[in-house]
């Protein structure tokens, strides 16, 4: 018997502007966290909430893969990918043994920002401190170019205008 799929989760991540900034650059290839999940997440979405002052969704990234490491080697392999100092590794992880490394892959920045209250509005999430689960709908809807479209109020309400050909069967 085969073994089963990974099922796929996309997943909220509240990062802090100045690197979610490095992020969307491509400047910052990894994120560094003390609790992650381990499963469900290789391939699926980060979408990037950056934090205070900003509180907005601004992009999203695939994620290539979760590896939970001790610190030092944290350190030694991916502290210039994180763009953090030894010394920002080690506060961070303070009192850790070991820690996650989410390798991130394919950026996109979000074509508008959705601040916290509409994400608030939209789909009833509040920002996590850390890290949540997206539903299916949530995320589909998020990478939606559609939903990102400046004007997509306008759009929606307009009455579609009927022409000569509208009436004839085709």
């Amino acid at each position: 018997m085969g073994t089963l799929p990974e099922l796929k989760r996309d997943v909220l991540v509240s990062i802090h502007p100045r690197h979610a900034s490095k992020i969307l650059s491509g400047e910052k290839t990894v994120e560094l966290r003390r609790r992650f999940p381990e499963v469900g997440t290789h391939g699926s979405f980060a979408v990037i909430y950056s934090t205070r002052p900003e509180q907005a969704i601004v992009g999203f990234a695939r994620i290539k893969h979760v590896l939970k490491l001790p610190i030092s080697r944290i350190w030694r392999e991916y502290g210039n990918a994180a763009c953090l100092s030894k010394t920002e590794v080690y506060a961070y992880f303070s009192g850790a043994r070991e820690g996650f490394v989410i390798l991130l892959g394919n950026v996109w920045p979000l074509n508008q920002k959705l601040n916290a209250a509409d994400l608030f509005m939209l789909f009833g999430i509040v920002p996590p401190q850390s890290y949540r689960y997206l539903t299916a709908d949530c995320a589909a809807l998020l990478r939606d170019e559609r939903f990102q479209a400046p004007d997509r109020h306008k759009r929606r309400y307009r009455t579609r205008r009927r022409t000569a050909c509208s009436g004839i069967a085709r």
